[in-house]
């Protein structure tokens, strides 16, 4: 017969079961690159589709403010049954139907209940509407402009924000290897201070503080883990993958790239961004539309002319039927209307006034976009030499420090601090590394290129 497990068996078995479908959760995700990661999110990105969708609707409502200039056809058909004097005697006459007996007094005021189907045919057209349907339509082009250039910077935006989520996710990974790394140390120097704590070398004060270290480092790589958990999936959303387990590749792969081009200079970069940025172009469409709507709020002012012509056919039966025609030329003028023209136009000159303003602040607010873009990159790319420099001074101070407590000539707290200083400048290496990523990203955007590059086609 087999002896039960003790408890203590089965919660040591329950926890390197977790442990080990932490593990395999990160082995089964899919490393894929970055020009991957842009191509899954331009065929899944929910912004990107969702602006598609708004784009195909402008262009549709072109169509419609195009439909206005044209000829319209209707067909009509109405039903009516009644014994409403006036319109039994319309009724009867315009189905051609008319008799000497329907002039009898009692019929025409006493008529019995009369049916009438009647079909009519109505063609009709603007001859002159003061230029309000060519503004319309004009109007109707702009907005489908803006729909275009706000598709493409959601485009440039979507690729600055799977890169930051890509390169965000590659940090959380560097940062469990720096953690990692730092506890594989400090359970090392661990060892190191049992043994001489052992020989009576060493006080247990020493010991107790590694032992402090090592439990933080623990929940450090506890949080670390979880972080790493959290970037990944939001770099699903942002890729809009979330049924899919991906993962950037391994930090190392990832950050390798060829060097940096040099910078232009600031004001080159900063007159040429607005003719390259989607949202300056939309801003001027935006003045175009807002002159239209001037045009339009004019046109209250002068007159309107249209045409139409309409077939009719009347029956009581379906059989028999009278057929007429009519032709129509209608002019309207407004000659008082509340002063509602007056407001319409001083509203639609307000507007145009503040689309010129926003524009203009625009401009300079692009300017300030390319120069703190810029200075960030600047400041960055100096950070990660300073960052390496750091990097290896504090690994070169630990080695020294490791050695000389080893040999009985350097303190317990001179290591753990020279540890602490060798994980920070680890830290420190990998934001600047990932941060010049970012920030180049960056600078793309706010001049009006692909925040991507050649990685998306």
């Amino acid at each position: 017969m087999r002896k039960p497990r003790s408890a203590s068996m089965i919660l040591m078995l329950g926890m390197a079961a977790i442990f080990w479908a932490g593990n395999s959760c990160a082995g089964d995700r899919r490393h894929i690159s970055l020009a991957e990661a842009l191509r899954i999110a331009m065929r899944q990105n929910r912004s990107l589709q969702a602006a598609g969708l708004e784009q195909q609707a402008a262009g549709s409502d072109v169509t419609v403010a195009r439909a206005q200039m044209l000829p319209r056809l209707d067909a009509i058909e109405n039903y009516s049954n009644s014994n409403y004097p006036p319109l039994v005697f319309t009724d009867i006459l315009a189905q051609q139907d008319f008799s000497q007996s329907d002039f009898s007094l009692h019929h025409l005021n006493f008529p019995s209940p009369y049916s009438n189907f009647q079909s009519q045919v109505v063609l009709s057209q603007s001859l002159f509407a003061g230029g309000r349907l060519l503004a319309a339509l004009r109007a109707a082009d702009d907005q489908a402009d803006i729909r275009t250039f706000q598709d493409a910077r959601t485009r440039e935006q979507v690729e600055y924000e799977v890169i930051e989520a890509y390169y965000r996710a590659v940090l959380a990974e560097e940062t469990t290897g720096v953690v990692r790394r730092a506890l594989d140390s400090a359970q090392a120097h661990r060892g190191v201070a049992k043994d001489r704590f052992n020989q009576g070398m060493t006080l247990k004060s020493d010991l107790l503080r590694t032992e402090v270290m090592l439990g933080t480092l623990e929940q450090r790589d506890i949080e670390a883990r979880e972080q790493l958990r959290t970037a990944w999936a939001a770099l699903a959303h942002t890729l809009g993958a979330e049924d899919e387990a991906v993962a950037p590749l391994e930090p190392g792969a990832a950050l390798s790239g060829s060097p940096p081009p040099e910078l232009a200079r600031l004001d080159e970069l900063a007159a040429a961004a607005p003719g390259n940025r989607p949202e300056f172009r939309i801003a001027h469409a935006q003045v175009d539309a807002a002159r239209q709507q001037m045009t339009i709020a004019r046109a209250e002012y002068l007159p309107s002319v249209s045409v139409a012509a309409t077939y009719e056919n009347d029956s009581q039966y379906l059989t028999r039927a009278g057929n007429s025609y009519m032709v129509f030329l209608n002019v309207k003028q407004n000659i008082f209307n509340g002063f509602a023209s007056k407001a319409g136009l001083d509203a639609a000159r307000a507007r145009l006034s503040r689309a010129e303003v926003l524009e203009r602040d625009l401009r300079a607010a692009i300017a300030l976009e390319v120069e703190t873009a810029y200075r960030n990159l600047t400041a960055a790319r100096k950070n990660i030499d300073v960052a390496r420099q750091d990097n290896d001074y504090a690994a070169d101070a630990l080695k020294i420090l490791e050695d000389r407590y080893r040999s009985g000539l350097a303190a317990n707290v001179d290591v753990l601090e020279a540890q602490a200083a060798r994980e920070q400048a680890d830290m420190q290496l990998a934001q600047a590394r990932v941060a010049v990523v970012i920030d180049e990203a960056a600078l793309r955007l706010a001049t009006g290129k692909a925040p991507a590059g050649d990685l998306v086609k």
